[in-house]
């Protein structure tokens, strides 16, 4: 391929980059539009730009003896010609050469004064801007500003009567509670869970009802209610408080069946139990307040009933036995556990007769079976019966002992206080320990 040559007369003819942009632009390449301010536009371009609009509309700058806008935007004019650190911002945008009049201010100028430029007179007709000198003081970019300065002082603002309450009472402000009530984990609702999976049960099967939430001063510890279709248990209520009204509002340990718990006032917890159109209050059984007033709270959890029964059987060694009872543990109820005895070696293959029974709590039915065991060993029945099938058996909780001695030792069993007695095998009789 052959070298390319060039003419260097014709490159000779050919205008420099410089003869381009000094020359003529007649295809107007080079005439420039400044930026209008879009939607999203910062604020101090949407600002700029209603000094430009003004500029557009009357033809001169916004001036200080027009009325209060006109005032406003020529302070902000002001503002922003001082403010150097706003031009590289707004000078795309300044159409009207405003900030870029304001850039041909010395640097020397003192920090604390500058002398305002404007576009000369031929450039808008009427021209009023403000010439002169004008301090940082008098700068004004907020409304704060603008309220704080002596033009607005100036200016006759009506009369203030109607601002003045007669007629109507003025709200008082509301009392600040003294923390938000927050929603978190419940750490211990493994003590819950069984209540919930009752209450459940017991609104499926019809056994539970259900009232509109009405009173909250009515609200006690282990109360249950519908709140936005969950169920919630009330399971501490803080110490007495009094709301700025005078209305009962202590805080409460609120626990939700979603395994969460909130520290609600009992008026804040009432109010939305209101609002709430489906929110319910758990109607409290006959048997709850029974245990209330026993000391039962909704945490403790119903383990079952020790029973005391005696046989009505006809062998005569078992009724030469005197006070022969049997102590046992039933998770059920006693009628049902003694209703095949006479085919339960347990109750010695014969009918029973009940004689009491209590309700436990929290019991741990081997603890409870080895304790009262070993309490009663030397009253314990000890021999070997046969049973209907031929085969041979050692009866294990029966004893020779009082009713009233028996129900004693499993009370202080139950109240843990057994270790302070001990059995008078002589008398049969529950005897309290001396201290020596």
């Amino acid at each position: 391929m052959p070298p390319i040559r060039h003419d260097r007369g014709k490159a000779a003819d050919r205008p420099s980059l410089d003869d381009i942009f000094n020359g003529l632009d007649e295809f107007g390449l080079l005439d420039v539009q400044a930026k209008r301010a879009g939607r999203n536009a910062p604020l101090e371009v949407t600002s700029f730009e209603e000094i430009s609009t003004f500029v557009d509309q009357h033809g001169r700058l916004p001036c200080y003896d027009g009325d209060l806008s006109e005032k406003l935007l020529a302070r902000r004019l002001t503002s922003y010609q001082g403010n150097r650190n706003l031009h590289v911002t707004l000078v795309p945008y300044d159409r009207h050469g405003l900030i870029r009049v304001a850039e041909s201010v010395p640097e020397e100028a003192s920090d604390s004064t500058f002398v305002l430029a404007v576009p000369s007179p031929s450039a808008y007709e009427n021209t009023a801007g403000p010439v002169g000198t004008v301090t940082d003081s008098e700068n004004a970019t907020s409304l704060d500003d603008i309220f704080a300065s002596a033009e607005f002082s100036e200016i006759n603002q009506g009369d203030q009567s109607i601002f003045d309450i007669k007629h109507v009472p003025a709200v008082a402000d509301r009392e600040l509670p003294d923390e938000i009530a927050q929603r978190k984990v419940c750490q211990d609702f493994y003590e819950f869970e069984h209540l919930f999976r009752d209450l459940h049960q017991g609104l499926k099967t019809g056994n539970v009802k259900t009232i509109r939430f009405q009173q909250s001063s009515q609200v006690q510890e282990g109360d249950a209610f519908i709140m936005e279709g969950v169920l919630c248990l009330i399971d501490k209520i803080g110490e007495h408080r009094l709301d700025s009204t005078g209305r009962y509002d202590p805080r409460l340990r609120v626990v939700f069946e979603n395994g969460t718990e909130s520290n609600h006032l009992l008026q804040s917890l009432a109010k939305r139990l209101f609002a709430d159109e489906t929110g319910r209050r758990i109607v409290r059984d006959a048997e709850s307040i029974v245990d209330t007033f026993n000391n039962i709270s909704h945490k403790d959890k119903r383990a079952g009933q020790i029973y005391f029964v005696t046989t009505l059987s006809e062998n005569p060694t078992l009724k030469a036995i005197p006070n022969l009872i049997k102590i046992g543990y039933t998770e059920q109820t006693v009628e049902e556990r003694t209703k095949n005895a006479v085919r339960d070696i347990a109750f010695l293959e014969s009918p029973v007769k009940i004689l009491a029974s209590i309700e436990c709590y929290n019991l741990n039915p081997n603890r409870f079976e080895s304790l009262i065991h070993g309490f009663l060993h030397a009253q314990r029945l000890k021999m070997t019966l046969t049973g209907k099938d031929g085969k041979a058996y050692n009866p294990r909780e029966w004893f020779s002992v009082p009713l009233d001695t028996a129900r004693e030792v499993v009370k202080k069993i139950i109240d843990g206080s057994i270790t302070q007695y001990r059995m008078d095998n002589t008398t049969c009789r529950l005897v309290k320990k001396t201290t020596s």
